[in-house]
């Protein structure tokens, strides 16, 4: 092939692309018309815009569904992963002597050097399906020396619904591997459905995923167990059956200032942080995802799960490096639960299994236990509990004392506001001395009408508040600020599965 370089090169090449939407020069960050805040794609179309990978239309839209070509697709390729070549193929043009050249041309050049166009035996111009998207992002991995492990490969491979329609094995494959490294997924229904046309907005997601595949973001150190403070103090040296209330916590200083809940005056109390997060601050994704926009916190995406999550999937056992790709930062797993008529402790059957999973993918990891203590003995035989389960695991994420009642079924149901204080304070007291940080499940009717929030003040405070028939997108709306906020119980992760309880983590920004 004969290429004429010149100076003028570029000029041809941008005159022609700049009817295109495909090249490109670098744009800000946009918000499309037609990629609703709700849109699966749209954080994913957002960044590729920002970067310059893809652009929308003059009217500011994007039109995520519109077919995408094999053109397109490996403009964006060539142009996004092989840049140096891509400039240097625009230098060969010649403005005034370009015939035959299209304005795909040079990404096609340096397409089908690096053996990216393998296998793809159509036309340029016509839009790609599925198989043929996943081939070529196959060929791409294999030209930047990616290498496949088998044990992924065959669990992709199984993982795959309707492989038995796939074309030929060397399809099967391509697409496995291309799973394997989590840049492709496929339905809920498990199939992968290689016929289906590709769109713009899978190749915008498609650039996201390859990018971070690449490039990943610098991971957060994980911080090694913490100390806990002075400040949660300790508990007298008696036995816990002799500890009364006054023992254990000394009540929180009101302001003389009180707010109304259920018809029932609620004290103010002094030194305790009150919400900093408003509703402004909060885009929500369909229901199960939330994105926090405020300035004042780093929002960290966690999830909080049990031995349901591992009973729901086949092999009993959750895909933690999964799910850190789908972007969980921290998880907290459940180690035990008390009863909620007969007040047996039983241990979770997959505690351990859970704990060394997500800490062996560098997730922050914490424990919780369903607590329903309704005296101190009780609060610290939870705790120690907990403690004794922890032996061997090093964890690096708090441990919560989930206090909750549902209805008046429950055993803890009656117990007063100073003992339930009491014995939160208690647990919280008996885990710090042991080592870890300390936290409270704290909900609405629980946070107003049972516990001193004062006297919980210098503990971590976790905090649930869910979309309803009511309020569909809601904001945590607590008097207080909390550090974790469990926004949803539905929401659907890779690795674990749907309906599962995820949760920010507000961290301050230093």
């Amino acid at each position: 092939m004969i290429r004429i370089k010149g100076k003028g090169a570029l000029f041809r090449v941008l005159c022609v692309a700049g009817l295109c939407a495909w090249l490109m020069l670098p744009a800000a960050a946009q918000t499309f018309s037609d990629v609703p805040d709700d849109h699966w794609a749209r954080d994913y179309i957002e960044e590729a815009a920002a970067d310059g990978a893809i652009k929308g239309y003059a009217n500011s839209t994007f039109e995520p569904d519109a077919p995408l070509s094999l053109a397109h697709f490996t403009v964006m390729m060539s142009r996004s992963f092989y840049t140096a070549d891509y400039n240097a193929e625009l230098g060969w043009i010649d403005p005034n002597n370009a015939v035959g050249i299209e304005w795909y041309t040079p990404a096609e050049w340096v397409a089908r050097e690096h053996g990216l166009l393998n296998g793809i035996n159509i036309p340029m111009t016509r839009q790609m399906n599925r198989y043929q998207m996943a081939r070529i992002i196959y060929n791409l991995l294999q030209s930047k020396g990616v290498e496949f492990s088998r044990t992924p490969v065959l669990n992709a491979l199984n993982s795959i619904a309707d492989l038995d329609k796939f074309p030929n094995d060397t399809m099967r494959n391509a697409v496995a591997c291309v799973y394997s490294k989590g840049i492709m997924r496929g339905y809920e229904d498990g199939s992968f459905y290689g016929e289906t046309g590709s769109t713009r907005a899978e190749a915008a997601t498609i650039y996201y995923r390859l990018k971070h595949f690449f490039t990943p973001s610098t991971p957060t150190p994980t911080p090694a167990p913490t100390t806990p403070s002075t400040d949660y103090g300790t508990l007298p040296n008696k036995s816990p059956s002799k500890l009364t209330v006054r023992d254990v916590y000394t009540p929180g200083k009101t302001t003389g200032q009180t707010f109304t809940f259920q018809g029932a005056k609620i004290p103010i109390y002094e030194g305790v942080e009150t919400l900093k997060v408003s509703a402004g601050e909060f885009v929500w994704r369909d229901g199960r995802r939330i994105r926090y926009t405020g300035s004042r916190y780093d929002a960290w995406f966690g999830v909080d799960v049990s031995a349901y999550q591992n009973k729901a999937r086949s092999n009993g056992t959750i895909n933690w490096k999964a799910a850190k790709a789908d972007g969980v930062q921290f998880a907290m797993i459940r180690v035990g639960l008390r009863g909620t008529s007969t007040g047996a402790l039983r241990e979770d059957a997959y505690y351990a299994q859970n704990i060394e999973g997500a800490l062996a993918q560098g997730i922050q990891t914490g424990v919780y236990i369903f607590a329903q203590a309704v005296n101190i003995k009780e609060a610290i035989e939870e705790a120690d509990f907990v403690i004794e389960r922890l032996r061997g695991h090093k964890i690096n994420g708090p441990v919560s004392y989930d206090w909750e009642i549902n209805d008046g079924s429950y055993r803890v149901a009656n117990v007063s506001k100073e003992m339930a204080t009491a014995c939160a304070v208690a647990f919280c007291k008996r885990v710090a001395a042991a080592g870890y940080t300390p936290m409270f499940y704290n909900s609405r009717y629980v946070a107003y009408m049972k516990y001193d929030q004062g006297a919980l003040a210098p503990y971590m405070m976790w905090y649930p508040q869910y979309p309803s028939t009511s309020t569909t997108r809601p904001y945590p709306n607590l008097y207080y600020q909390m550090d974790f906020w469990q926004f949803s119980e539905s929401a659907v992760v890779y690795g674990i599965g749907n309906r599962i309880d995820s949760n920010i983590w507000f961290r301050p920004k230093r």
